[in-house]
């Protein structure tokens, strides 16, 4: 029981969050959050339910997201 709990906290600490210089683009630093949360919802609306999660790919899909959005995203692929 303490290994699973050990795991769920590890766990819930290892989401990407990737790495945006908000100061290139200034217009659209206040709307990151709702972007960033937007992009993840539509990932995760691309994942079929026979998909088994692929890290790296959707990395890379909310890097390519965010971009198109205007954002500066510096990290990519995670």
């Amino acid at each position: 029981m303490r290994y699973l709990i050990v795991f769920a906290v590890i766990a819930s600490g290892c989401s990407y969050n990737p790495v945006v210089d908000l100061r290139v683009s200034e217009d659209k630093a206040q709307l990151y959050q709702r972007d960033l949360s937007e992009c993840r919802q539509l990932i995760k609306q691309n994942r079929s339910i026979f998909q088994l999660p692929n890290d790296h790919k959707e990395h890379t899909m909310l890097d390519n997201c965010l971009s198109n959005r205007g954002h500066s995203v510096l990290s990519v692929g995670g």
